[in-house]
C-alpha cells in the first residue's frame, strides 16, 4: 500500500508510486511532471514555512501568445483541453491566431505554456519580433522567480555595509 504526500508546488495529495525527486537528502513527490519541473528549477521557493508558495502568494500573469495560423474546429477543441490540464492555468481565451491565458507564474510559466501549444499541434509565430517578444517574456519570467527564490542574505556570504 504506497503512502500519501504532499506535492510542494500545487499542494495535491500524490502516492509515492508517482513522480519524485530528492533535493539535500529528502524526498519529494509530485502530481504532474510541471510540478516537479518548477520545484528542481526553484526548489527555494516551495520549501520552508516562510516560503513564497507557502506564505500563500500567487503570481497572476496574462499572456497572448501569437499563432502561425487561427486555430478553428477541432484543433480548437483539442488546444482548450491540453491547456486545461495545465496547473494554474485560468481564462483561456482563443481568438483567430491569438491565444490568450491567464495563469499563476508560481505553477506554470510562458515556456511551458509554448510547449503545449506546439505538442497540441499548433504552431508558434515565426516572425523575428513574435520571436524576440517570446525570448523577452522567458527572461522576465526566468528573472523574476529567480528573485523570488534568493535568499535575503548579503551578496556573497559578506555582511552588508554598515552606514
Amino acid at each position: 500500500m504506497s503512502e500519501l504526500h504532499q506535492c510542494p508546488v500545487c499542494g495535491m495529495e500524490v502516492n509515492t508510486s508517482n513522480l519524485w525527486a530528492d533535493h539535500l537528502g529528502t524526498t519529494y513527490y509530485f502530481c504532474i511532471e510541471q510540478c516537479k519541473e518548477n520545484f528542481l528549477a526553484r526548489p527555494r521557493l516551495y520549501l520552508g514555512k516562510s516560503s513564497i508558495k507557502n506564505v500563500g502568494k500567487c503570481i497572476l500573469k496574462r499572456r497572448t501568445f501569437l499563432l502561425a495560423e487561427p486555430v478553428v474546429g477541432l484543433n480548437r477543441e483539442t488546444l482548450l483541453m491540453h491547456l486545461n490540464q495545465l496547473m494554474s492555468v485560468h481564462n483561456v481565451v482563443l481568438e483567430g491566431g491569438r491565444v490568450s491565458i491567464d495563469y499563476d507564474l508560481l505553477e506554470v510559466h510562458a515556456e511551458q505554456i509554448e510547449a503545449v501549444l506546439i505538442k497540441a499541434g499548433a504552431s508558434m509565430g515565426a516572425g523575428w519580433a513574435t520571436r524576440f517578444k517570446r525570448s523577452w517574456i522567458h527572461y522576465i519570467e526566468e528573472t523574476e522567480l529567480d528573485n523570488l527564490a534568493a535568499s535575503d542574505a548579503a551578496c556573497c556570504n559578506k555582511a552588508p555595509a554598515k552606514v
